[in-house]
């Protein structure tokens, strides 16, 4: 399903209505045993920066044992792991205050994780080692490509052979980034989302800010790339296994709000989690200053009528020869009334209806220069280059 719209100076053009990832899973079904798990508070100075790893193994002395899960449960069955201490101590504060204290788990070099799932912490110690959640090509991989995507036609008519991932990469981006995301996604290539949001909850208790950021800008990318939302499910980890203040939550709000999700939230036929439902609709109904902020502004004055445009925030028309600011990248032009009413960060008398809306035909905050202002946390450290 898709709808046309078109504003003033801008091409018409055809925004499709995202979809829900087909694969989720929530905690509601099958894990009503599991407890709700606060954020630990146990912070040991500011989020560390992750060493070059290259450099680093020379000095590696010693391991530390992590027991997940517990004994008995089946959803979290326990696993043991070994792990390089310096490497877990350095990227977590969390581990830092454990392993090096007097008690305990510091005598022992033994952390028990009895509430976290063994596959979530895989995935962090994938992290941990390789900085990344994508799969790295290699020759394996590549010859297993062959044999599952064979051969396309490229623009030139020529017939081309995807056995490498650089063939892939150039001839079809798409199969390209499933080949990369790997187990991210499910055979029919939609996004996990339930997998990156158990994780997200994981690493704010482990105090991995730099985790933390690379899943909000995965869930990002990988929400654009298919253009998906999270499922109902998704929603429950969401708001019953992450902190109120994560900064995740005003991401999943803002692919609901930008994106066309009406059809999707009236008809899926399992039920949304109530509170997101309710700061959804707030969200709606009171846009922030975000309606502004996502837009690459520059001065603009229209030079006759033909190029004037009408203000995106309160409709007023921006006549020839008057000052205003237009978005480099979707041409929306705003009026300096506007923008100044909107500068302290307030919403008040930000267009005649209290608000900017989120029509989703332009710039979008999850994309851009946006993404780490908006959704990043950092602690102390520098923000995204």
């Amino acid at each position: 399903m898709s709808v046309s719209t078109h504003h003033v100076g801008i091409p018409p053009m055809e925004i499709p209505s995202p979809v829900p990832s087909d694969t989720s899973s929530s905690t509601r079904q099958g894990e009503q045993d599991s407890p709700i798990v606060p954020r630990r508070t146990v912070r040991a100075g500011r989020s560390p920066v992750r060493p070059l790893l290259r450099t680093s193994f020379r000095n590696f002395t010693g391991t530390a044992t992590v027991i997940v899960g517990e004994a008995g449960n089946k959803t979290r069955p326990q696993t043991q792991f070994l792990v390089h201490k310096e490497l877990l101590t350095s990227a977590s504060p969390f581990f830092a205050a454990a392993l090096n204290s007097t008690f305990a788990e510091g005598m022992e070099q033994t952390v028990r994780l009895p509430e976290e799932k063994p596959e979530s912490f895989e995935w962090f110690l994938q992290w941990l080692y390789t900085g990344t959640l994508t799969t790295q090509p290699t020759a394996s991989h590549d010859a297993a490509l062959g044999r599952s995507t064979g051969y396309i036609r490229d623009h030139g008519g020529q017939i081309v052979r995807l056995g490498t991932s650089n063939a892939l990469s150039q001839h079809h981006p798409a199969l390209y980034d499933i080949h990369l995301d790997g187990d991210l996604r499910n055979h029919a290539g939609s996004p996990k989302y339930f997998l990156l949001l158990d994780l997200y909850a994981l690493s704010d208790r482990l105090l991995t800010t730099p985790l933390s950021n690379h899943i909000l800008s995965t869930i990002a990318r990988l929400s654009e790339s298919t253009n998906s939302v999270p499922t109902p499910s998704d929603t429950w980890i969401l708001y019953d296994n992450i902190r109120d203040s994560s900064p995740l939550r005003t991401l999943i709000l803002d692919l609901f709000a930008y994106k066309k999700t009406d059809k999707l939230l009236e008809t899926h036929k399992d039920d949304w989690h109530p509170r997101f439902l309710r700061e959804l609709v707030v969200k709606l109904k009171r846009p922030g200053p975000e309606a502004i902020e996502i837009h690459s502004l520059v001065a603009w004055r229209p030079r006759s009528w033909s190029s004037s445009r009408a203000c995106e925030g309160c409709r007023t028309l921006l006549k020839p020869g008057i000052s205003g600011d237009k978005c480099c990248s979707c041409e929306k032009a705003f009026c300096g009334e506007c923008l100044r009413r909107n500068g302290g960060g307030g919403v008040e008398g930000l267009g005649m209806g209290g608000g900017l809306q989120h029509d989703g035909s332009g710039c979008k905050p999850w994309m851009g220069r946006g993404m780490c202002l908006r959704y990043h946390e950092h602690e102390g450290v520098e923000a995204c280059g």
